[in-house]
Protein backbone atom coordinates (compact mmCIF):
# COMPACT_ATOMS: atom_id res chain seq x y z
CA UNK A 1 0.00 0.00 0.00
CA UNK A 2 3.03 2.04 0.86
CA UNK A 3 4.82 1.46 -2.41
CA UNK A 4 2.00 2.32 -4.19
CA UNK A 5 1.39 5.63 -2.35
CA UNK A 6 4.66 6.40 -3.05
CA UNK A 7 4.16 5.43 -7.15
CA UNK A 8 1.39 7.99 -7.42
CA UNK A 9 3.21 10.64 -5.69
CA UNK A 10 6.14 10.06 -7.71
CA UNK A 11 3.76 10.40 -10.82
CA UNK A 12 1.90 13.29 -9.95
CA UNK A 13 5.50 15.29 -9.07
CA UNK A 14 6.63 14.26 -12.52
CA UNK A 15 3.41 15.22 -14.21
CA UNK A 16 3.62 18.59 -12.39
CA UNK A 17 6.90 18.51 -13.39
CA UNK A 18 6.95 18.24 -17.16
CA UNK A 19 3.37 19.22 -18.14
CA UNK A 20 4.15 22.77 -18.01
CA UNK A 21 7.37 22.85 -19.98
CA UNK A 22 4.36 20.60 -22.51
CA UNK A 23 2.11 23.40 -22.43
CA UNK A 24 4.39 25.92 -22.48
CA UNK A 25 6.03 24.45 -26.10
CA UNK A 26 1.69 24.11 -27.10
CA UNK A 27 1.33 27.80 -26.37
CA UNK A 28 4.29 29.67 -27.53
CA UNK A 29 5.31 31.01 -31.01
CA UNK A 30 4.98 28.28 -33.79
CA UNK A 31 9.14 27.91 -35.37
CA UNK A 32 8.25 28.67 -38.79
CA UNK A 33 11.04 28.43 -42.02
CA UNK A 34 10.51 30.28 -45.05
CA UNK A 35 12.79 29.99 -48.11
CA UNK A 36 12.49 33.31 -49.34
CA UNK A 37 11.69 36.96 -47.58
CA UNK A 38 8.19 37.41 -49.23
CA UNK A 39 6.89 34.24 -47.86
CA UNK A 40 8.72 34.64 -44.17
CA UNK A 41 6.12 38.33 -44.22
CA UNK A 42 2.83 36.53 -45.41
CA UNK A 43 3.36 34.26 -42.10
CA UNK A 44 3.94 36.82 -39.97
CA UNK A 45 1.45 38.92 -41.52
CA UNK A 46 -1.01 36.10 -40.42
CA UNK A 47 0.69 34.49 -37.23
CA UNK A 48 1.83 37.83 -35.97
CA UNK A 49 3.29 37.88 -32.59
CA UNK A 50 2.43 33.99 -31.99
CA UNK A 51 5.03 33.28 -34.80
CA UNK A 52 8.86 32.85 -35.01
CA UNK A 53 10.07 33.12 -38.33
CA UNK A 54 13.27 32.91 -40.23
CA UNK A 55 14.60 32.81 -43.55
CA UNK A 56 16.90 30.68 -45.45
CA UNK A 57 17.85 33.25 -48.59
CA UNK A 58 20.00 36.39 -47.74
CA UNK A 59 18.79 39.91 -48.25
CA UNK A 60 19.17 39.89 -52.04
CA UNK A 61 19.86 36.66 -53.17
CA UNK A 62 17.82 34.80 -55.69
CA UNK A 63 16.71 31.31 -55.31
CA UNK A 64 18.78 30.23 -58.33
CA UNK A 65 21.98 31.50 -56.57
CA UNK A 66 22.09 29.78 -52.97
CA UNK A 67 24.41 27.28 -52.20
CA UNK A 68 23.32 24.83 -49.46
CA UNK A 69 25.30 24.55 -46.73
CA UNK A 70 24.87 21.01 -44.41
CA UNK A 71 25.30 23.85 -41.52
CA UNK A 72 21.93 25.15 -42.01
CA UNK A 73 20.43 21.68 -40.87
CA UNK A 74 21.23 22.38 -37.31
CA UNK A 75 19.04 25.62 -37.28
CA UNK A 76 16.22 23.51 -38.63
CA UNK A 77 15.69 22.04 -35.01
CA UNK A 78 12.17 22.77 -33.65
CA UNK A 79 10.78 23.90 -37.19
CA UNK A 80 6.95 23.56 -36.92
CA UNK A 81 6.72 24.49 -40.47
CA UNK A 82 7.68 25.04 -43.56
CA UNK A 83 6.77 27.39 -46.30
CA UNK A 84 8.52 27.56 -49.43
CA UNK A 85 8.43 28.21 -53.47
CA UNK A 86 8.11 24.39 -54.16
CA UNK A 87 7.41 22.85 -57.72
CA UNK A 88 11.72 23.01 -58.39
CA UNK A 89 11.62 27.09 -57.82
CA UNK A 90 13.43 26.40 -54.92
CA UNK A 91 14.95 23.19 -55.34
CA UNK A 92 17.60 22.54 -52.88
CA UNK A 93 14.64 23.12 -50.11
CA UNK A 94 14.03 19.16 -50.35
CA UNK A 95 17.11 18.82 -48.61
CA UNK A 96 15.54 20.79 -45.81
CA UNK A 97 12.30 19.51 -45.88
CA UNK A 98 13.51 15.74 -45.22
CA UNK A 99 16.08 17.57 -42.29
CA UNK A 100 13.32 18.72 -40.19
CA UNK A 101 10.60 15.03 -41.00
CA UNK A 102 7.63 14.36 -42.33
CA UNK A 103 5.68 15.09 -39.44
CA UNK A 104 6.37 19.04 -39.88
CA UNK A 105 3.73 20.32 -42.74
CA UNK A 106 5.24 22.15 -45.77
CA UNK A 107 3.34 24.65 -47.75
CA UNK A 108 4.29 24.86 -51.54
CA UNK A 109 3.47 28.20 -52.71
CA UNK A 110 3.59 27.20 -56.68
CA UNK A 111 1.86 24.75 -57.86
CA UNK A 112 1.72 22.54 -60.97
CA UNK A 113 -0.23 24.89 -63.61
CA UNK A 114 2.29 27.93 -61.89
CA UNK A 115 4.66 26.35 -64.50
CA UNK A 116 2.50 26.80 -67.42
CA UNK A 117 2.58 30.87 -66.51
CA UNK A 118 6.39 30.57 -66.25
CA UNK A 119 6.68 29.01 -69.26
CA UNK A 120 4.58 31.08 -71.64
CA UNK A 121 6.27 33.75 -71.06
CA UNK A 122 9.85 31.68 -71.51
CA UNK A 123 8.85 30.16 -74.41
CA UNK A 124 7.84 32.92 -75.85
CA UNK A 125 10.30 35.61 -74.91
CA UNK A 126 13.33 34.37 -73.26
CA UNK A 127 16.40 32.42 -74.64
CA UNK A 128 16.49 28.78 -73.54
CA UNK A 129 18.70 27.68 -70.76
CA UNK A 130 17.06 28.76 -67.29
CA UNK A 131 17.73 25.79 -65.06
CA UNK A 132 16.01 27.01 -61.44
CA UNK A 133 11.40 28.27 -63.17
CA UNK A 134 11.31 31.35 -62.12
CA UNK A 135 8.01 30.66 -59.82
CA UNK A 136 7.73 34.15 -57.86
CA UNK A 137 4.34 33.58 -57.44
CA UNK A 138 3.97 36.10 -54.58
CA UNK A 139 3.86 39.02 -57.34
CA UNK A 140 0.37 38.21 -57.96
CA UNK A 141 -1.64 39.22 -54.98
CA UNK A 142 -4.63 37.02 -55.85
CA UNK A 143 -2.61 34.24 -55.53
CA UNK A 144 -1.00 34.89 -51.76
CA UNK A 145 -4.85 36.10 -51.08
CA UNK A 146 -6.69 32.78 -52.44
CA UNK A 147 -3.90 30.53 -51.92
CA UNK A 148 -0.82 30.96 -50.24
CA UNK A 149 -2.73 33.21 -47.07
CA UNK A 150 -5.55 30.67 -46.72
CA UNK A 151 -2.71 27.23 -46.45
CA UNK A 152 -0.57 29.43 -43.90
CA UNK A 153 -3.82 30.55 -42.05
CA UNK A 154 -5.10 26.49 -42.09
CA UNK A 155 -1.65 25.41 -40.95
CA UNK A 156 -1.22 27.94 -37.93
CA UNK A 157 -4.43 26.76 -36.63
CA UNK A 158 -3.96 23.18 -37.19
CA UNK A 159 -0.22 24.28 -34.78
CA UNK A 160 -1.96 26.21 -32.39
CA UNK A 161 -5.95 25.94 -32.29
CA UNK A 162 -5.87 28.09 -29.03
CA UNK A 163 -4.39 31.49 -30.93
CA UNK A 164 -7.23 30.75 -33.67
CA UNK A 165 -9.20 33.88 -33.22
CA UNK A 166 -5.91 35.72 -33.63
CA UNK A 167 -4.94 34.37 -36.78
CA UNK A 168 -8.31 34.77 -38.34
CA UNK A 169 -8.43 37.86 -37.70
CA UNK A 170 -4.70 38.42 -39.29
CA UNK A 171 -5.87 36.83 -41.96
CA UNK A 172 -9.22 38.80 -42.71
CA UNK A 173 -7.27 42.09 -42.11
CA UNK A 174 -4.58 40.93 -45.25
CA UNK A 175 -6.98 39.75 -47.06
CA UNK A 176 -9.06 43.39 -47.56
CA UNK A 177 -5.54 44.54 -47.59
CA UNK A 178 -4.28 42.49 -50.51
CA UNK A 179 -7.99 42.98 -52.16
CA UNK A 180 -8.08 46.99 -51.77
CA UNK A 181 -4.32 47.08 -53.89
CA UNK A 182 -5.07 44.52 -56.61
CA UNK A 183 -8.51 45.94 -57.34
CA UNK A 184 -6.76 49.84 -57.42
CA UNK A 185 -3.69 48.38 -59.35
CA UNK A 186 -6.02 46.61 -61.85
CA UNK A 187 -8.32 50.08 -62.47
CA UNK A 188 -5.70 52.02 -62.80
CA UNK A 189 -3.80 50.34 -65.39
CA UNK A 190 -6.93 50.05 -67.04
CA UNK A 191 -7.22 53.94 -67.74
CA UNK A 192 -3.47 53.63 -69.40
CA UNK A 193 -3.14 53.58 -72.54
CA UNK A 194 -0.15 50.47 -73.48
CA UNK A 195 2.85 50.91 -73.52
CA UNK A 196 5.81 48.14 -75.04
CA UNK A 197 8.15 47.23 -72.52
CA UNK A 198 10.95 45.04 -71.95
CA UNK A 199 12.03 43.31 -68.87
CA UNK A 200 15.57 42.22 -67.54
CA UNK A 201 14.07 38.20 -66.76
CA UNK A 202 11.24 36.78 -66.21
CA UNK A 203 10.89 37.49 -62.68
CA UNK A 204 7.88 39.39 -62.66
CA UNK A 205 5.85 37.18 -64.62
CA UNK A 206 3.32 36.53 -62.73
CA UNK A 207 2.74 40.19 -62.00
CA UNK A 208 2.51 41.28 -65.44
CA UNK A 209 0.03 38.25 -66.12
CA UNK A 210 -2.35 39.12 -63.36
CA UNK A 211 -2.66 42.19 -65.14
CA UNK A 212 -2.56 41.49 -68.36
CA UNK A 213 0.74 42.89 -69.34
CA UNK A 214 3.30 41.21 -71.94
CA UNK A 215 6.35 42.43 -72.37
CA UNK A 216 8.00 42.74 -75.72
CA UNK A 217 11.18 40.77 -74.76
CA UNK A 218 12.64 39.40 -72.06
CA UNK A 219 15.96 39.87 -72.32
CA UNK A 220 17.50 36.50 -70.05
CA UNK A 221 16.02 33.84 -68.43
CA UNK A 222 17.74 34.90 -64.98
CA UNK A 223 20.43 36.70 -63.44
CA UNK A 224 23.20 35.33 -64.75
CA UNK A 225 22.74 34.44 -68.41
CA UNK A 226 24.70 36.51 -71.14
CA UNK A 227 23.16 36.61 -74.71
CA UNK A 228 25.19 36.78 -77.81
CA UNK A 229 26.17 39.87 -79.67
CA UNK A 230 23.65 38.60 -82.60
CA UNK A 231 21.00 38.24 -80.42
CA UNK A 232 22.00 41.31 -79.26
CA UNK A 233 21.75 43.13 -82.10
CA UNK A 234 17.93 41.61 -83.08
CA UNK A 235 16.93 42.53 -79.97
CA UNK A 236 17.69 46.42 -80.24
CA UNK A 237 16.52 46.31 -83.72
CA UNK A 238 12.96 44.93 -82.49
CA UNK A 239 13.19 47.42 -79.89
CA UNK A 240 13.71 50.66 -81.76
CA UNK A 241 10.75 48.59 -84.09
CA UNK A 242 8.09 48.27 -81.55
CA UNK A 243 8.94 51.65 -80.21
CA UNK A 244 10.35 50.62 -76.74
CA UNK A 245 11.66 53.20 -74.37
CA UNK A 246 11.38 51.35 -70.99
CA UNK A 247 12.94 48.59 -69.68
CA UNK A 248 11.94 46.71 -66.29
CA UNK A 249 15.17 45.70 -64.44
CA UNK A 250 15.99 44.17 -60.95
CA UNK A 251 17.79 46.43 -57.97
CA UNK A 252 20.78 45.57 -58.94
CA UNK A 253 23.37 47.84 -60.97
CA UNK A 254 22.67 46.99 -65.11
CA UNK A 255 24.79 44.40 -66.62
CA UNK A 256 26.84 45.97 -69.24
CA UNK A 257 24.67 44.69 -71.83
CA UNK A 258 21.52 45.59 -70.63
CA UNK A 259 22.91 49.21 -70.43
CA UNK A 260 24.17 48.93 -74.07
CA UNK A 261 20.47 47.69 -74.83
CA UNK A 262 18.75 50.58 -73.17
CA UNK A 263 21.50 53.26 -74.63
CA UNK A 264 21.03 52.35 -77.85
CA UNK A 265 17.11 52.70 -77.94
CA UNK A 266 16.94 55.35 -75.70
CA UNK A 267 14.87 53.53 -72.83
CA UNK A 268 14.51 53.71 -69.23
CA UNK A 269 16.01 51.37 -66.93
CA UNK A 270 13.23 51.00 -63.99
CA UNK A 271 13.38 48.70 -61.29
CA UNK A 272 11.18 46.59 -60.06
CA UNK A 273 11.70 44.35 -56.48
CA UNK A 274 11.31 40.74 -56.17
CA UNK A 275 12.50 39.42 -53.00
CA UNK A 276 11.86 42.43 -51.22
CA UNK A 277 15.10 42.62 -49.41
CA UNK A 278 16.73 43.34 -52.23
CA UNK A 279 17.42 47.11 -51.95
CA UNK A 280 17.94 49.87 -48.84
CA UNK A 281 14.27 51.04 -49.48
CA UNK A 282 12.87 47.52 -48.53
CA UNK A 283 15.36 45.88 -46.18
CA UNK A 284 12.54 45.27 -43.89
CA UNK A 285 11.59 42.48 -45.95
CA UNK A 286 7.50 43.64 -45.97
CA UNK A 287 5.65 41.95 -48.60
CA UNK A 288 3.36 44.80 -49.12
CA UNK A 289 5.90 47.26 -49.37
CA UNK A 290 7.30 45.45 -52.20
CA UNK A 291 4.32 45.30 -53.88
CA UNK A 292 3.20 48.79 -53.06
CA UNK A 293 6.77 50.27 -54.04
CA UNK A 294 6.28 47.70 -57.11
CA UNK A 295 2.95 49.36 -58.16
CA UNK A 296 3.98 52.37 -57.51
CA UNK A 297 7.01 52.50 -60.18
CA UNK A 298 4.85 50.82 -62.88
CA UNK A 299 2.28 53.04 -62.47
CA UNK A 300 4.51 56.22 -63.13
CA UNK A 301 6.46 54.52 -65.79
CA UNK A 302 3.56 54.07 -67.65
CA UNK A 303 1.69 57.15 -67.16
Amino acid sequence: MVVASLRTITIVILWLTVFPFAASAAEGPVRVVGTVSPLSDIVRKIGGRHVVVSTVLAPGMYPSEYVFREGYLARMKGTELVVRIGEGGDPWSDRLVAAVGANVPVINAARQEDLAVARRFAKSREPAGGTIPQLYVWLDPRIVRDRIAPAVLQALVELRPARAAEFKRNSRRFFFELSKMDNETGALLAQMPPKPFMAQTGAWNFFFNRYGLMPMEVVVPDERTEISPERLSRMVARGRLAGVHLIFRNHRPPTRQLAQIAKRIDATLVPLGVMGNEHPDMMSGSYLELMQMNIRKLLMAFH
